[in-house]
């Protein structure tokens, strides 16, 4: 009976020591170096069960010794921390414009740099576009010298209605098996998939603009307009997962068809897909503009109004102030119904800086009540056209940073054991 009881009871102690090696690697991702005595105050483990988890944590190459710490008073404290290079987080985002791809080391650090591709969403089939992604995955981890051995899991952004369980309704849409599902038998690990505005607020709140704050809005403007939030100090994507379709809401006076099939939404006239549709009219036109000249032999994008405006050019600065005019209108409605703390602008558009920073806090001015606006900071991202990117390593990590519940560990536990 009792070798009966001991048997039944080793399934719980294996269990058991895996959540405390979660534990201390959890603490270990949201601190950085920590001592074994202040572990043992984080954890509430004994000494003699840190420094046998931490022993073989080093063994198994999650942890390694980073010798004396600073004294701050007394005895130099040995410091641990987790060994960046124990396994490897890929992020993709699959835009309109580029494909983004990243590699992540376990201290939110990029591999070598963001490879940024063509992207063929809007212009191939989707079998097409998945044959397209594995490539540039693959040409990668060539370009970066890292083996996929080392890659355990992966986050990608995609534009577009996702819901919570991986179930694409916009871009990449498969009826027999979902966009997660799909992408995992396509890369061969597990992987995490959200809107790229929902990603976009994860990064500001890690790593941006939106740093700890704890009621934030995050608006992306790229070829589309997005709404990411962070609401009460928690990502918020609704009762399905696709919340914030900020782009998609009506505009007073506007009779414009949108691209979704409705009339008069805020993308018909300040998203970049409209900006740019009124510069290439403009010049097919002859209108005196400098954007032609700074696209060149080049099709007209975004960037090439952005930077016409830096250069003072008038019309371009005009498109730039009335798309702004419009986002500030709707974000007027966003402050009245959420009274966020902090509201970030992100995405390419950011890159016009007071182009089209002043037009948006003009008009927040104008059609915000004062008691509500004088407690919202509006700013420019930080991070500009790479959050998105930079916010998938936080998707896959985004349980562990918010709830410590993620499974990433349990994902990535058997590559060095």
């Amino acid at each position: 009976m009792e070798h009966e009881l001991s048997k039944n009871a080793l399934p719980g102690l294996k269990e058991k020591r895996l959540q405390q090696k979660k534990d201390i690697l959890t603490f270990f991702y949201k601190q950085g170096k920590l001592s074994k005595p202040e572990i043992c105050r984080m954890t509430n483990m004994t000494a003699p069960t840190i420094n046998r988890i931490i022993g073989e944590l080093i063994e198994t190459r999650w942890v390694i010794d980073r010798g004396e710490g600073v004294s701050v008073g007394g005895k130099r404290p040995h410091l641990f921390s987790l060994n960046p290079d124990a396994a490897y987080v890929l992020g993709i985002d699959i835009g309109r414009i580029y494909l983004k791809i990243a590699v992540f080391n376990l201290h939110k650090e990029v591999i070598g740099k963001i490879q940024v591709f063509p992207s063929i969403l809007e212009t191939a089939t989707k079998e097409e576009n998945l044959i397209y992604l594995k490539e540039k995955v693959q040409e990668t981890f060539v370009n970066l010298e890292i083996p996929l051995a080392r890659v355990k899991v992966a986050g990608v952004a995609v534009p577009g209605l996702i819901d919570k369980e991986g179930n694409s309704y916009t871009y990449l849409v498969y009826e027999e098996m979902n966009l997660k599902k799909k992408l995992e038998q396509l890369l061969g690990m597990p992987v995490f998939v959200d809107n790229d505005s929902n990603v976009m607020a994860i990064a500001e709140h890690t790593f941006g603009g939106a740093k700890d704050a704890d009621n934030a809005l995050c608006i992306s403007v790229n070829e589309c307009i997005g709404l990411g939030m962070i609401l009460n100090g928690k990502p918020y994507s609704g009762a399905q997962g696709m919340a914030g379709e900020f782009g998609h809401i009506r505009m007073l006076g506007i009779d414009l068809p949108c691209y979704c099939g409705k009339i008069g939404c805020l993308e018909s006239v300040a998203s970049g897909r409209a900006i740019v549709t009124a510069a290439r009219e403009a010049v097919k036109k002859g209108l005196p503009t400098a954007i032609g000249t700074c696209a060149g032999e080049n099709e007209i994008v975004l960037g090439h109004v952005i930077t016409a405006a830096l250069q003072d050019d008038i019309f371009a600065i005009e498109l730039l102030q009335r798309a702004g005019e419009k986002i500030g209108e709707g974000i007027a409605t966003l402050i009245h119904l959420l009274n966020p703390r902090l509201l970030v602008i992100g995405g390419e558009i950011a890159d016009a800086g007071d182009h089209i920073i002043a037009p948006i806090l003009q008009t927040v001015n104008k059609y915000t009540l004062s008691r509500l606006r004088n407690h919202c900071e509006v700013k420019l991202s930080n991070l500009h056209e790479h959050a998105t990117i930079m916010g998938t390593l936080m998707l896959v990590m985004q349980d562990l940073y918010y709830d410590d519940n993620s499974d990433f560990f349990q994902l990535t536990m058997r590559f060095n054991e």
